[in-house]
């Protein structure tokens, strides 16, 4: 049932995203040809005509803001509109568990979170790319390369794959925040906006208190075993690994327990408009 959901999701969100994203990639290209003109020919808009030439850059601005807000906004009206509004009650009569409602909703806002970016990484490139563009890459890249390996620091493909997983985490720990935030509206009659962005103001409080808590407690312990590894140029990459392997273990044991709580409030607490 969880892949029938899943599709059923991405149908609805696929409508908005698909056009938005493709509509995204037709005005970077747009303004790539629109800029390659006017470098050719050494175009220069006098006045108000200037303006009017800077309007496919706002849009192409405006487009990208709308690719990454797109995400977040779905996410919420999504979620809000579907489980905690009248289409709560034909939700909770499907045949489906809590948890696997709340996974369908999870699961795709994370890969449109993730096709989102690349969406946006990939418009970047299509209006800065040049024929030298791969040569003065590989060159920087050489220098930076060198550079951090002198210090002690080695961007290798397990850096990559560590970036990779803990932007991964981020942005499923994101979205469940947001979901406790807006579960939380069930504890209040009225001004449901006002509770959830509150919820979600304060979560964020609580936990930057806790990480805080924590990080400094785990400082004090090992101070002795840190301060050797940044003296030892040789530990810095070990050193990098326990903040990143921190990072996520600390963001992965409270999205555990806000979606528990999420889950709890949905089946127990639920108060549907």
């Amino acid at each position: 049932m969880l892949k029938k959901l899943i599709h059923h999701e991405f149908i609805a969100t696929g409508r908005i995203f698909l056009p938005l994203c493709g509509a995204f990639l037709v005005m970077s290209i747009l303004l790539r040809v629109y800029t390659e003109i006017q470098n050719a020919w050494s175009i220069k808009l006098p006045g108000w005509l200037g303006v009017i030439g800077a309007i496919p850059t706002i849009l192409y601005v405006l487009l990208f803001i709308a690719v990454l807000a797109a995400t977040v906004i779905v996410a919420i009206l999504r979620f809000y509109k579907n489980l905690m509004s009248e289409e709560g009650y034909l939700m909770f009569t499907l045949p489906v568990k809590v948890h696997q409602l709340m996974n369908s909703k999870l699961i795709v806002a994370t890969v449109w979170s993730i096709v989102s970016g690349l969406v946006c990484i990939l418009s970047i490139f299509i209006l800065v790319v040049t024929p030298d563009t791969f040569s003065t890459i590989d060159y920087w890249w050489n220098i930076i390369y060198t550079s951090a390996a002198q210090q002690g620091l080695y961007l290798t493909g397990w850096l990559a794959f560590e970036l990779v997983v803990s932007t991964l985490i981020g942005v499923v720990g994101s979205l469940i925040m947001i979901y406790a935030a807006i579960a939380a509206t069930n504890f209040s009659g009225n001004h449901k906006v006002l509770m959830g962005i509150g919820a979600y103001v304060a979560i964020n409080i609580v936990l930057q208190t806790i990480t805080s808590i924590a990080m400094t407690i785990v400082g004090v312990a090992f101070n002795q075993t840190f301060s050797e590894m940044l003296l030892d140029s040789r530990n810095y990459m070990g050193f990098l690994d326990l903040i990143i392997w921190g990072s996520c273990a600390m963001t992965v044991v409270t999205s555990v327990l806000l979606y528990w709580g999420t889950h709890w409030v949905l089946k127990h607490k639920l108060n549907l408009n």
